[in-house]
C-alpha cells in the first residue's frame, strides 16, 4: 500500500512539474490536462452520468472512476458548456489515504516545486486545511488547492483541486450574455407578486 501511495505522489508531482516547465503554468495533474477536450478522458469517467452544475449551469461535471490511478479513490472533471464547450476547466482528485501524514507529504512537495502558498483557504478551527497557489501568464490564470478535511459534507480526507480560472470566467461571461438575451426576449426579469408564498408553513 505504501508503495502504491508513493507511486501516486510521484506521478502527480511529476506531471504537474513537467507541465510547468513546458508551458510556464502548471496545467496537468495525474495525466489530465486543463484546456483539453473532455472526450479524451472518457476512459476514466462515465460521460453518460455527466450533468450541469446546479449553481453554475455554464459548467458540467463528471465523476472520475475510482482507482483509475493507484491511490486515487475518485474525484471529478469539470468542463465548459458555452464559449469553451467540452474543454476541461477543473480537476478534482481524492485519495484513499485520508491521513494528515499524506497531506503533509504533498504539502512539502508542492512547496518545494512552487514555493509557499499564496493564501490559506481553510477554516480557523482546522476542520478544513486548504492551501492555494495562484499562477498567471499571458492572460491565463490557474489555481491549485491542496486540502485536508474532517467535514463529512466535503468527503473527509486529502484532495487536490486544480482550476483554469481564466476559462471558467470566460464561460461565465458567455453564459451571462446568453441569459441576458433570453430575458430580454421574454420582456425582462419577473417580479415577486406575493411574499406570503415564500413563507414556510
Amino acid at each position: 500500500m505504501k508503495r502504491i501511495v508513493a507511486l501516486a505522489l510521484l506521478l502527480l508531482l511529476f506531471s504537474v512539474s513537467a507541465a510547468m516547465a513546458g508551458n510556464g503554468l502548471p496545467m496537468s495533474v495525474a495525466g489530465i490536462t486543463l484546456g483539453k477536450d473532455i472526450k479524451g478522458y472518457a476512459k476514466c469517467c462515465n460521460m453518460q452520468l455527466a450533468s450541469p452544475m446546479p449553481d453554475a449551469p455554464f459548467l458540467s461535471e463528471v465523476h472520475l472512476d475510482g482507482d483509475y490511478l493507484p491511490g486515487v479513490r475518485g474525484g471529478s472533471l469539470t468542463y465548459g458548456n458555452c464559449d469553451n464547450a467540452g474543454k476541461v476547466v477543473r480537476i478534482k482528485l481524492k485519495f484513499h489515504d485520508r491521513s494528515m501524514r499524506l497531506f503533509d507529504k504533498l504539502l512539502a512537495k508542492y512547496k518545494k516545486a512552487y514555493g509557499n502558498p499564496d493564501s490559506y483557504e481553510g477554516d480557523a478551527f482546522k476542520n478544513v486545511i486548504a492551501w492555494r497557489w495562484n499562477f498567471s501568464q499571458d492572460g491565463q490564470k490557474v489555481s491549485v488547492i491542496l486540502m485536508w478535511s474532517r467535514v463529512k459534507e466535503l468527503r473527509p480526507g486529502v484532495s487536490i483541486k486544480m482550476s483554469l480560472d481564466s476559462m471558467i470566467e470566460s464561460e461565465y461571461e458567455c453564459y451571462r450574455v446568453q441569459v441576458d438575451r433570453l430575458k430580454a426576449k421574454k420582456g425582462g426579469v419577473t417580479k415577486i407578486e406575493n411574499l406570503d408564498e415564500f413563507v414556510a408553513k
